[in-house]
């Protein structure tokens, strides 16, 4: 049976179970908060709360982390100050209730009638209308037909798809098949990686001294070094960990320098975005050790 355990800390609200909940209208989101998929998720989720959560709604996001820094109480509950979520969110740390669930998506929908059956699934993105009819034919179960009457169904704007993107792409070891670049062993354990300069699509390559760990990339020198991938898309994400200080890093989109980030807390950046799907060469320098770069995501 599916059910909400195992969690470490809640956020918005008292501890809450599926059987607890039995008599409301359940929706189980299952998010983690650096997921681009997940983030463009979230103005939905809001949306139904507001509208919904007085008739009988109770959306509980369950936070799984994909990263281990993922997993901090204050990273969470930053990300959820920054988002302006109010439902409840439980911290889902070591996956019991992932695995109650059976899940393997981020994000992950579970909607559950007033009798605690499950009775809609959706993973992914997109749906939305799909899915908040679902939600409101639930609530006039419950003998809300008449405030549900009063209550708009949210536009779902039309999908937009982009053929031939660059897939999601790892950094760290166990999840990536190999660097473009040739690496050599310094006597500190680091290695010094060599750019030669001929780059394949897809394909991330390194200059300077980085170490390479299971989850992430690092950078381990104090000289200029950087982080380089030709990509197809219409955005460009990369999930960055900045040392204890914030750090300013510089963008360059086909060897022209484009603009500085700050690196000042871990998450989700925003590194290049174009109004269709194009290819393009980003790269991303930092003059700092420390800086821990995790996937990429395109759009």
């Amino acid at each position: 049976m599916a059910e909400i355990s195992g969690i470490d800390a809640w956020i918005n609200s008292k501890p809450l179970t599926l059987k607890k909940l039995k008599g409301k209208v359940v929706l189980v989101d299952f998010w983690t908060y650096t997921c681009v998929n997940c983030i463009r998720t979230l103005p939905y989720i809001k949306e139904w709360h507001k509208k919904y959560s007085k008739l009988g709604l109770v959306i509980v996001g369950v936070h799984t982390p994909e990263f281990e820094f993922e997993k901090k109480l204050e990273n969470v509950q930053q990300a959820v100050k920054k988002f302006d979520l109010k439902h409840p969110i439980a911290l889902d740390n070591d996956y019991q209730t992932w695995n109650s669930f059976s899940n393997r998506y981020w994000p992950a929908k579970y909607l559950f009638n007033k009798e605690g059956k499950l009775v809609y699934t959706h993973f992914g993105e997109g749906n939305y209308a799909e899915t908040e009819q679902s939600i409101r034919t639930l609530l006039r179960e419950l003998g809300k037909a008449k405030e549900i009457t009063k209550v708009s169904v949210t536009e779902e704007p039309r999908p937009k798809f982009h053929f031939g993107i660059t897939p999601e792409t790892y950094c760290g070891s166990s999840r990536n098949s190999g660097l473009g670049s040739s690496a050599v062993c310094l006597p500190d354990g680091t290695c010094k990686y060599i750019d030669q300069g001929d780059h394949k699509r897809d394909t991330i390559y390194l200059s300077g001294d980085w170490e390479q760990a299971s989850e992430y990339l690092e950078t381990q020198g104090d000289k200029p070094s950087y982080i380089s991938i030709k990509y197809r898309g219409s955005e460009i994400n990369l999930v960055i960990h900045p040392p204890k200080k914030s750090v300013t890093a510089k963008i360059y989109v086909d060897g022209k320098l484009k603009k500085f980030i700050k690196v000042d807390e871990p998450k989700m950046y925003n590194l290049h975005t174009t109004k269709k799907a194009e290819e393009h060469e980003l790269k991303l320098v930092f003059e700092n050790k420390g800086v821990r770069c995790y996937a990429y995501t395109f759009g």
